[in-house]
């Protein structure tokens, strides 16, 4: 699997994070959506199927602990074992235990360099890969 088919959903309030995620992702080869919002967020899992959410926690109205609950509960399998990176400023240890008591497969806290990003990401694809996902 290149790259190249791997597609991404970054799901974040901020336009410039969307953009950093975006530029950072693509320019390793990946093709990479965003979104403003968990709803619209949620709405593109179902039509875009992608292989990895990238996931803000604070944002208005539907926070990405509320996305996450609604992808792991999700009637779909396959959108239920979707790879989920949490990307927040909440650095709690309060919050990065919620995160993965919800379901999030891995976390980093903002500000981030973007190479540790590329890496957590690469780690999911091993990880997917290797159950199968």
């Amino acid at each position: 699997m290149t790259n190249e088919t791997i597609r991404i959903l970054a799901i974040d309030d901020n336009a410039d994070i969307r953009d950093l995620l975006r530029f950072v992702l693509e320019k390793e080869g990946f093709e990479v959506s965003t979104s403003a919002n968990g709803v619209d967020g949620l709405s593109q899992i179902k039509e875009r199927r992608p292989d990895i959410v990238l996931l803000d926690v604070m944002m208005p109205e539907f926070s990405g602990f509320d996305v996450l609950d609604a992808i792991r509960n999700d009637k779909d399998s396959k959108v239920r074992v979707l790879p989920v990176l949490m990307i927040t400023a909440k650095s709690s240890i309060e919050d990065v235990d919620r995160a993965l008591e919800l379901g999030a497969t891995s976390y980093i806290v903002k500000p981030f360099r973007p190479t540790k990003l590329v890496e957590k990401v690469n780690e999911l694809l091993a990880l997917g890969q290797h159950q199968g996902v």
